[in-house]
């Protein structure tokens, strides 16, 4: 019995020891910061720039861009004790005072940079340079914040080592004060003091361990954010030095003016033409897909199409001198080294110091964007509405029953425009119905087009090839003959009379003894020699609905017997 009561008074007192002291080990408060701000936002961020794109020129291979500062930005900018300004920076006036215009993209063409404006120093000249990865602005805030976040995650590491200390100093008093087993069990019930303890200890571990996790997650998405941008090729940086502000500036004229070129953007034509046989026309319409991989995205700005451009730097056209001389069979080298004729080194020196001409009038034919859009930059594009236009379409089914029985939809129409289109691919819709798309050479002002609409199954074409009659040897003394015979007919089964062309070839001698003569019975052509294809006839008629209409084509081919032809 005394055992058992002092059993029960060591329990009591481990117990007191329990509920008393032993919380003092454990953080009343779970050690858990304050919700960081969101790191995939912060990658995803887009940098704004005070010179933000002010218009684009986009040529097929290329495009211009032009950016402005105007006076009231650039003294903004420039005041003392004004916050950065994002897209530019000022240096210190013991290092030149000059103002750089940052972030701008890899491809940018250095011979096309055109600098002018109000407060530029032209006597001074201009700096371009290769941007350091690590200095840019959005390099040093991803940086930063990695630096932070590892801060942070060094702490959850230090809190749970406390974590687990308080653990272990928690089980370790409790086995010295209770060493049997049925004092240790209630202890640990359910709802005891211990218990409570503990699950706090675990509860606080959990939640440093999610935390950690996410932190380790953050590290691992800025440290990918920032080896990406260090992967990448460096963008470029304009220096140029500002004059004296004279005073009387308007605030919103140019201050600084930035006009260069870009390589890897440009625009292609994408035409489309929607027939309706019931009325007769077609809408025509022209799409241009711009697109560009600069490394910023465009934003919608006034935008011109240009079809060439001949601002871009074009070197003066030389020619080297060729040094012809022999070989040595041994070596397979030239006799003696050959070295530049004086010449070529006046010509090389002459073309490193000479002035770049560049053609300061512009462009070829161009069109203006009535809405623009924002280009991004990446692999797609973004389509935009050039001209459209509804124009009367002359139609016709058209069949070449030599080489097929289809008859074809074709419609001839001209494009209202004043200057060539560049050549392109064409969607082509009859009557809601998208057909096969073609791709076509340029297109010229006041020329018509000609387009085939798909095959119309309501023409029904029978074509009869009876067999040659030839003629051999002593009937028709030194020559041969071959005779051949053709039969169409053509029968329509449209509600109404339709326009047909039938096509037809008649063979053209290459050698003035081979001898292509029409028969007697061959029904004539309404155009010999058609389209400029010689030996080509076009039978046309307003063909009648159930009608049938019969072409006899028949012709006579005549040659020397000691001699072969093809493909007879």
């Amino acid at each position: 019995m005394a055992e058992r009561r002092c059993a029960r008074s060591r329990n009591g007192l481990a117990a007191l020891l329990a509920g008393v002291c032993l919380p003092l080990l454990a953080d009343p408060a779970l050690a858990v910061s304050d919700a960081e701000p969101d790191v995939r936002a912060l990658i995803a961020e887009v940098e704004g720039h005070v010179m933000a794109i002010d218009r684009l020129t986009v040529a097929p291979a290329g495009a211009w861009v032009t950016r402005i500062l105007a006076v009231g930005e650039l003294a903004e900018a420039t005041a003392d004790g004004s916050e950065p300004t994002a897209g530019i920076q000022m240096d210190a006036a013991d290092k030149g005072g000059r103002l750089w215009v940052l972030g701008l993209p890899d491809g940018l063409e250095t011979e096309s940079l055109r600098v002018r404006g109000a407060r530029v120093d032209r006597e001074a000249g201009v700096r371009v340079e290769r941007e350091v990865i690590r200095e840019t602005p959005r390099y040093r805030r991803l940086q930063e914040r990695l630096d932070a976040v590892r801060a942070d995650a060094r702490a959850v590491e230090v809190e749970l080592e406390e974590n687990g200390l308080r653990r272990g100093i928690a089980r370790d008093q409790l086995a010295a004060l209770v060493p049997g087993e049925a004092g240790l069990a209630a202890l640990w019930r359910d709802g005891g003091p211990v218990a409570d303890l503990m699950t706090r200890l675990s509860d606080e571990r959990a939640a440093l361990l999610e935390r950690q996790a996410a932190l380790r997650e953050d590290i691992r998405a800025l440290r990918a954010a920032l080896d990406e941008m260090e992967a990448e090729a460096p963008g470029w940086r304009v220096g140029v030095t500002l004059n004296a502000d004279p005073g009387g500036l308007e605030p919103d004229s140019d201050a600084l003016r930035l006009e260069y070129r870009v390589e890897n953007a440009g625009w292609e034509p994408v035409y489309r033409a929607r027939l309706d046989t019931t009325e007769r026309h077609v809408d025509w319409r022209m799409t241009a897909r711009v697109h560009q991989q600069t490394g910023e995205d465009w934003p919608a700005v006034p935008m011109t199409l240009v079809t060439s451009d001949r601002r871009r730097f074009y070197p003066v056209p030389s020619l080297s001198p060729l040094t012809i001389g022999f070989v040595d069979p041994a070596t397979d080298r030239p006799v003696r080294p050959l070295a530049k004729a004086s010449a070529m080194l006046a010509e090389s020196a002459s073309r490193a110091v000479g002035a770049r001409v560049e053609d300061e009038t512009g462009f070829a034919a161009s069109v203006a964007i009535n809405k623009p859009s924002a280009v991004p930059s990446g692999d797609g594009g973004v389509n935009l509405s050039v001209l459209d236009q509804r124009l009367d379409a002359a139609l016709e089914l058209r069949v070449a029953p030599q080489s097929g029985r289809d008859a074809v939809v074709v419609a001839e129409f001209e494009p209202s425009i004043v200057h060539p289109l560049p050549a392109g691919r064409w969607e082509l819709y009859r009557d809601g119905q998208q057909q096969a798309g073609q791709a076509r050479a340029a297109l010229k002002p006041e020329e018509p087009v000609e387009l085939s609409f798909g095959v119309d199954p309501r023409l029904v074409v029978e074509y009869d090839q009876p067999p040659d009659e030839r003629a051999e040897h002593g009937v028709i003394g030194t020559f041969r003959q071959v005779e051949r015979v053709r039969r169409i007919t053509v029968t329509s089964r449209h509600e109404q009379a339709v326009p047909v062309v039938v096509l037809m070839r008649l063979p053209t001698a290459l050698d003035a003894d081979i001898v292509v003569e029409p028969l007697a019975d061959t029904s004539k052509p309404a155009v010999r020699d058609y389209d400029g294809q010689k030996g080509v006839w076009a039978y046309r008629r307003k063909l009648a609905p159930n009608e049938p209409w019969q072409i006899d084509f028949a012709y006579r081919v005549r040659w020397p017997e000691e001699k072969r032809i093809s493909p007879f």
